[in-house]
């Protein structure tokens, strides 16, 4: 059971549920009562006559491909197995049957469950009828809102001569190269070849060759260097740039962090960065017959971008507004799971953010709009879940490999690899469920009025 399944489900306070086999007899008995908001108890009784007909069952099994010694194989007595191996086999049907009895009652209930039950006074004996309580969330009961003909505006997607001209720029700019510059003429905007080292007391701590830095730019990843960019342009060949620097806290070596360094660069070459000119060579390389020809491509790619993002962007608000307009009451232990989930990633967004794990936390767990967040997200999620249900819409196996397709392609590992990570990390349902709501969200967008 998938704690995000959705389903039409009438709860009441108090009701007997009961369930049979195929031949109609009935396996189990069990009343249903109320443990709260989207929780529910269920005491299962089972007919001791059905727990000696399933331990008979196991032992006569277990005799016929077990051999002991003395006996031929499916030979050995009765008694003798049950004396043996009585224990074990009444746990296994002790289990099997609490697994029957309430697979049988959930089949049966107008309540849909989700996530696994807790089992808790569970009596079980070969020489009465056997019962236990199984404790479980359901899926939250509500009225589903209007959700066809939702009004909303629309923005332009109309695409600007400026932002085709940015655009063009940048292809230029993408096909630019780095050709060679004789050191001594290299200016500000050009690039220094430089081999980089780190000393701590006399001792390298890292070393890397022929590093492409732009000359102007006072960082090298995320160490600021002073004046860099005129100690660059002042360098003449082979120069030796050389500063003090405090060691990163995202160095390799965490012994490192936060001492004093001294960074050496020594300027080994220079490159100029080379534009082409859009002519016709150029646009010949590019496939393009004109540069009116380029522009229209370039258009066409912004107004696409445009548009899905556009699509996007009502798709989330449609979403939002049918499903805030739900009230309904959630299963707490959901709840508090995703709760704590938020709570953690907020306490790391913090402590990147520069804040101590001690005071990280404290905040984290302070933040009453984490608990807000979650409500609302799990709210969102039952909505369209039943939306989902109401308007039979299905993700096929094929779009599942298409979306890890193009995650494989995406993190560049074999599609196989990534079919096994999902598959063993139980990933899977998620994914499916995920994508079955993204396109309950684009149905939500293709039946609204979307104005202009």
């Amino acid at each position: 059971m998938n704690d995000t399944e959705s389903a039409d489900v009438n709860t009441t306070e108090e009701d007997a549920t009961a369930s049979g086999d195929n031949d109609g007899q009935q396996m189990s008995q069990a009343e249903c009562s109320s443990e709260g908001p989207c929780r529910k108890r269920l005491q299962i009784e089972v007919a001791q006559s059905t727990v000696a007909e399933e331990l008979e069952k196991n032992f006569k099994q277990l005799r016929d491909t077990i051999q002991l010694p003395g006996f031929r194989k499916g030979k050995a007595p009765l008694a003798l197995l049950k004396k043996r191996f009585g224990e074990q086999v009444k746990e296994d049907v002790r289990e099997e049957l609490i697994g029957r009895a309430v697979e049988e009652q959930f089949d049966s209930a107008e309540w849909k469950p989700i996530g696994i039950p807790e089992f808790e006074k569970v009596e079980f004996s070969e020489d009465a009828n056997f019962t236990f309580e199984a404790v479980f969330d359901v899926q939250p009961t509500f009225d589903l809102p209007t959700y066809k003909g939702v009004e909303i505006e629309g923005k332009s997607v109309e695409v600007e001569e400026s932002e085709i001209d940015r655009e063009v720029e940048m292809i230029c700019e993408q096909a630019s190269s780095l050709e060679p510059l004789p050191v001594g003429e290299h200016a500000e905007g050009d690039f220094a070849v430089v081999d980089l080292s780190m000393v701590i007391d006399d001792e390298p701590i890292f070393e890397r060759k022929e590093v492409l830095l732009k000359i102007g730019d006072d960082h090298i990843d995320s160490i600021k260097i002073p004046d860099l960019g005129k100690g660059l342009v002042a360098a003449a060949q082979d120069d030796v740039i050389e500063n003090s620097v405090q060691v990163p806290d995202d160095f390799p070596d965490a012994d490192h962090h936060g001492k004093t360094a001294t960074l050496n660069l020594t300027l080994k070459d220079a490159k100029k960065k080379v534009t082409p000119e859009l002519d016709e060579a150029f646009l010949k390389k590019l496939g393009l017959e004109s540069e009116d020809d380029l522009r229209s491509k370039v258009r066409e790619n912004l107004e696409n971008r445009r548009k899905t993002r556009e699509e996007s962007r009502q798709e989330d608000l449609l979403a939002e507004m049918v499903a805030d307009s739900v009230e309904m009451e959630l299963p707490e232990a959901m709840v508090e799971k995703r709760k704590e989930s938020k709570t953690q990633r907020l306490e790391m967004d913090l402590i990147q953010g520069g804040k101590s794990e001690e005071e990280a936390k404290e905040a984290a767990q302070k933040d009453a709009s984490v608990e807000a967040e979650a409500r609302k997200e799990l709210s969102h999620i039952f909505v369209l879940d039943r939306l989902a249900d109401e308007e039979k819409v299905f993700v096929t196996e094929d779009e599942v490999v298409q979306r890890l397709q193009a995650i494989a392609t995406t993190y560049h590992q074999p599609l196989e690899q990534v079919v096994e990570q999902y598959r063993s990390g139980g990933m899977l349902p998620e994914l499916r469920n995920g994508m079955r709501r993204e396109k309950v969200k684009q149905m939500l967008r293709k039946k609204a009025k979307v104005s202009s």
